[in-house]
């Protein structure tokens, strides 16, 4: 009897490690906002709402903390591009307002704590790796704060899975 609960014991403590990790992600990241590093724990990424008719939309997240918590920090945004594109969703998306159905564009903003900023200016380069990977460059975007219009600068990259 004490062998069989043993083995009971031990298989759910061998269940419950391998559970813990199954839920980590590999992320390997760079990302600097304002000066500060910024980690992300979590990569999600989605099919969005095109525009226009004849164009594909992508919504990624990447995240830290949990929301409305003062160690919050997200980085979200929307790819927008043509399904005419062959190399699609690959490519370099400029944050703003672009010309639907010609030219590959993002809107987004970027959270800390309680404050978001509105990604504006400057490309965000998207690599899809395959297997739901994806390689994310920020080059140098800006972020403004539509309260009172100071701005930071988002730079650096993230690659991994996102689920």
């Amino acid at each position: 009897m004490k062998k069989l609960l043993l083995f009971f014991v031990s298989m759910n403590l061998f269940i419950t490690g391998c559970s813990s990790d199954s839920d980590s992600q590999n992320i390997d990241s760079e990302i600097i906002a304002n000066g500060i590093e910024f980690v992300p724990t979590k990569l999600k990424v989605s099919n969005g709402v095109a525009l226009v008719e004849g164009e594909a939309a992508l919504d990624f997240s990447l995240t830290k903390g949990s929301s409305g918590s003062s160690n919050y920090e997200a980085l979200t945004f929307k790819i927008n591009y043509p399904l005419t594109s062959s190399s699609a969703p690959n490519g370099i998306y400029e944050f703003g307002i672009g010309e639907t159905g010609t030219m590959l564009f993002a809107q987004g903003s970027y959270t800390k704590g309680s404050t978001t900023y509105i990604l504006a200016g400057y490309p965000v380069k998207v690599t899809a790796l395959g297997n739901d990977k994806f390689k994310l460059e920020f080059q140098n975007i800006e972020a403004v704060n539509p309260s009172d219009f100071s701005q930071i600068i988002i730079s650096g990259y993230c690659e991994g899975e996102f689920q």
